[in-house]
This record gives structure tokens, sequence and C-alpha cells, in this order.
């Protein structure tokens, strides 16, 4: 399915906080990259192309059809995971997905009974069927979010911050997971690590304060700092310099000595040397470099 996000601005009425501003985005089938801080308005962009919240201007079209007035069409090929995956604790897998099931408008019990085994299978949960989701991890209940999401078979699945709070295993599970159900359908992950889509996703737009900073392929936001990426391992009044007249990325310490990343035309020490950036390297370059 394709997705146009038109001109989207949203102003909150208190204190007429614009929290999107003219926003154009277009999406297509495959995993597409929504990255931004945390405030960026990513949610709120989430939350109105899910049709929970309206926006202040603009539109949004599906398969060339205006969402606003095809909502029910939109919503039946809809799957949505927020960013709070808040599901009912006092019930097992298959009983919260048959409640889901059933207000999804799927009546037929034997229809609800394969549905809910499918999407129980697709997540990996086969075993955890008993066991209360008050009980789950936080990986195990973002599989439960994803299985509820996948009942009906959207051709759109819009997922928020999926991996905030998951250890690296549920992380990686989660994010295979994404890779293997991303096959004829589009979806939308929407994320402030960058690491969590450096390798799902072909297409990203990068977000800041409302409005998009880039938008297009992978590929070609890294390659803005393709040759002037540098890395120097040096003292801290080196650190201190290249803070003043470089784009700095990233610091990490090495027995005490200060190893820092930084995008710039030349290298500013002859200690520094060339390396490959990454999709970190460029998302905080475009962002101005990191903050003490």
């Amino acid at each position: 399915m394709k997705i146009e996000i038109k001109n989207i601005t949203k102003i909150y009425p208190r204190g007429k906080k614009k929290a999107l501003n003219g926003v154009n985005i277009e999406i297509g089938q495959g995993i597409f990259g929504l990255i931004g801080r945390n405030g960026a308005g990513k949610t709120t962009l989430m939350r109105i192309v899910a049709t929970i919240m309206d926006a202040t201007e603009g539109e949004i079209y599906f398969d060339g059809k205006e969402l606003k007035a095809n909502k029910d069409e939109f919503r039946s090929s809809l799957g949505y995971l927020p960013q709070s995956t808040k599901l009912m604790p006092r019930m097992n897998i298959v009983e919260f997905l048959d409640y889901v099931c059933i207000l999804k408008g799927i009546k037929d019990k034997k229809e609800r009974k394969e549905r809910i085994t499918n999407a129980i299978e697709t997540v990996g949960l086969v075993g955890e069927e008993k066991k209360r989701l008050g009980k789950y991890s936080g990986g195990m209940l973002r599989r439960a979010g994803i299985a509820q999401a996948l009942i009906g078979d959207p051709k759109v699945l819009i997922i928020d911050e999926p991996t905030t709070g998951l250890d690296p295993e549920e992380r990686l599970y989660f994010l295979n997971l994404l890779s293997k159900i991303a096959m004829e359908r589009t979806i939308i992950f929407s994320t402030h690590i960058t690491a969590d889509i450096e390798h799902l996703c072909n297409n990203i737009c990068v977000l800041e304060q409302g409005e998009v900073k880039y938008l297009g392929e992978k590929s070609n936001f890294i390659d803005r700092v393709s040759g002037k990426m540098f890395e120097h391992t040096g003292t801290k009044e080196e650190e201190e310099m290249l803070r003043r007249e470089a784009v700095v990325t990233s610091v990490a310490y090495i027995d005490g000595s200060p190893c820092v990343r930084y995008v710039a035309e030349k290298p500013f020490t002859e200690k520094s040397i060339s390396v490959t950036p990454t999709l970190e390297d460029a998302y905080i370059y475009a962002l101005g470099g990191v903050k003490r």
C-alpha cells in the first residue's frame, strides 16, 4: 500500500505548540524508518496516520484515496503497535487475541481460532498460551503486541518505538521478526535508536522539532558524510578542540583517553584516521552533533 502524507501540521491548543510543521512523506511497500529524538513529533505523526488523532492541517492518502473520507476502509487494512504496550494483564494470549478478533469484526469461531494460532506461531509465542500477559517479559509483550497488530492480515503496520527497554536478545528477536513479516506489507517503524533500522530499512525520514530534516534512501543519507568521517584518540584538550572545530558524532573513553568520531572536510590532527560512517554518524551530524 502506498501512503502519501501531505503538508501535515499539528498544533496543540494549549500553548499553541506546533508538534508537526508541514510534513510531506511518501511511503511505499517494505519497512520505512522514521527517526527522531524524543519529542521530535514521531508519535504524533504515527497517531495521525493511525487515525487516532486529527491533524490541524494537511491530508493523508492511501492508494490514492483520501484517508478522512475512507477511515473505515483504511482501518480494516491497519495494524498498530503503540509506544506503550499495555495489554490485558489477567488474560492469556489466546483470550486476548480472541478479544481483538471480536473487536475487528471476526465473528466466526473457527476463523478466529485459525487467525489466533497463526499469529501466535508467527511471533514465536507457542508454548506460552496459558501464561497470563501480566507475567510476560518486556520482549514477550512486544511480540504479543505484534500478534494483535497482525490479526486481520493488515497491509499496513505502524510500530512506534518498539524496542525501548528490551534486552539485546529480545531486541534482536523483535527486529528479525519485523524483517520476516515485512513481505508484501507497508511497515512504518518509528524509533530514536538508529541501530534498530540500520539493517532493516532502505528508505528513512529524519524528523526534528516537527519538521523533515531528511527524506530518502538510507545510503544517500550516509553518503553525505562519506570521506568526511574521522576518528581520533588522544587527550582531553584535543577532544575539546575537536568539539569546537568539527561536528562530533560520538565520544568513547578507552583506558581513560577520549576516542572521538567527528565530521570535517579534512582531519584536524595527524593521529586522526579516516573511518566508514554509520547511519548513527550521519544522523547525529544532521542534528548538529552530540550534546554535552
